[in-house]
């Protein structure tokens, strides 16, 4: 028995039934709570977040003896209002301070703060981060 190739109606109806099927599983979704996520979620870890920042990048930490962290607080960020900690490194000739921005209780930007933004930061020591500067620099 001779196989015969398919004729171009066939093609053409199986091409659909694959297009309706594939275009069926995207607006499907992927099964997941498909909510939008609150962008202002307080982020409760948040000396956590900054700590693993910190060690993925490093070079924010050169000539670093002290640190101090505020809580994270709303504040106006590019027009929307997201959580912000300020965060201020202390070298022996120098300080810095940084805005760390929030969203979904992530950090999402790590920023060079102006006074607007931690001007008035009710700053508290961030012994968790002086210790890990120590341990780096093999300080006991």
């Amino acid at each position: 028995m001779a196989i015969r190739p398919a004729s171009p109606m066939s093609l053409s109806t199986c091409r659909s039934v694959l297009l309706a099927l594939a275009l069926a599983g995207c607006a499907g979704g992927s099964g997941l709570d498909e909510k939008a996520a609150d962008p202002n979620v307080y982020p409760a870890d948040y000396k956590t977040a900054v700590l693993a920042y910190l060690q993925l990048n490093p070079s924010e930490l050169e000539n670093v003896n002290d640190a101090l962290i505020s809580a994270p607080a709303l504040a106006s960020v590019t027009g929307s209002q997201r959580y912000l900690a300020c965060l201020r490194l202390v070298g022996r000739d120098s300080r810095r301070d940084k805005a760390v921005v929030f969203f979904s209780g992530q950090i999402n930007q790590f920023v060079d703060a102006n006074s607007q933004q931690c001007g008035a930061a009710a700053y508290q020591p961030f012994t968790e981060l002086v210790s890990d500067i120590r341990t780096m620099r093999g300080k006991k």
